[in-house]
């Protein structure tokens, strides 16, 4: 039996042949989440900006937009975000550098009754009065455009700059309002013709250590796995 420890990264080895640690949908959805996160309370007015790891792109979903609700939890104003769809134009001998565009999607949910009027949509006179009230998606969706557009994700440079594409009414009901905004992101991405599975496996276990040495601060563990190995070794 042999004890391993998985420690925070430190300087290590690539894992992905973009030269990152993470996929680039990862850097992409914490990058923007990370950005978001500015407009929650108690400083914003947001309730929450959580990732979401489902796609919804049309009203005519009732699944989709159901399993969006449940994962939003009542948390309103509250923003989901996902990453969508990508297309990608090889070059390159061989194919193996390419560019791709991936879709950066950003649910935005509001719930309040304050006006008949004016609805979910425009700021009122209590949003107007308290920074920390829900100030209406018309606000929501143009602060997180300001924020988002000509951002960079993940401080990669393979990672390009983010661009406004869409914005469309997802659901309205009695309950909640969800609109969608959609961006898109230029990446690139390079293959190495003679990687192997053994290879790729064994890059993401590049921190797994042997059992923890005298003197190491046991804070610093985040994961320990327990594994019996052949001859009790």
């Amino acid at each position: 039996m042999r004890t391993f420890l998985f420690r925070p990264p430190g300087p290590s080895p690539r894992v992905f042949n973009s030269g990152a640690a993470k996929p680039q949908r990862t850097l992409i959805q914490q990058g923007a989440i990370d950005v978001l996160s500015d407009l929650k309370r108690p400083a914003g007015y947001l309730v929450d900006v959580i990732p979401w790891g489902a796609v919804v792109r049309t009203h005519t979903d009732d699944e989709g937009v159901a399993m969006l609700v449940d994962a939003l939890a009542g948390r309103a104003p509250a923003i989901a975000v996902a990453t969508g769809d990508r297309t990608t134009e090889p070059a390159g001998v061989g194919g193996l550098v390419g560019r791709s565009t991936i879709e950066l999607l950003i649910y935005h949910a509001s719930s309040h009754a304050r006006s008949l009027q004016r609805g979910r949509q425009e700021s009122d006179v209590t949003a107007l009065a308290n920074l920390r009230a829900d100030p209406g998606l018309h606000v929501i969706l143009e602060h997180a455009a300001e924020l988002l557009v000509g951002q960079r994700c993940g401080a990669s440079t393979a990672i390009k700059q983010i661009r406004a594409d869409t914005e469309v009414e997802l659901a309205t009901t009695p309950a909640v309002t969800i609109w969608l905004q959609t961006y898109q992101i230029t990446v690139v991405s390079r293959a190495t013709e003679y990687r192997t599975a053994q290879q790729l496996l064994g890059s993401l276990a590049f921190d797994l250590g042997p059992t923890q040495p005298p003197g190491v601060d046991s804070t610093a563990v985040r994961l320990a796995l327990t594994i019996d190995l052949p001859g009790g070794s």
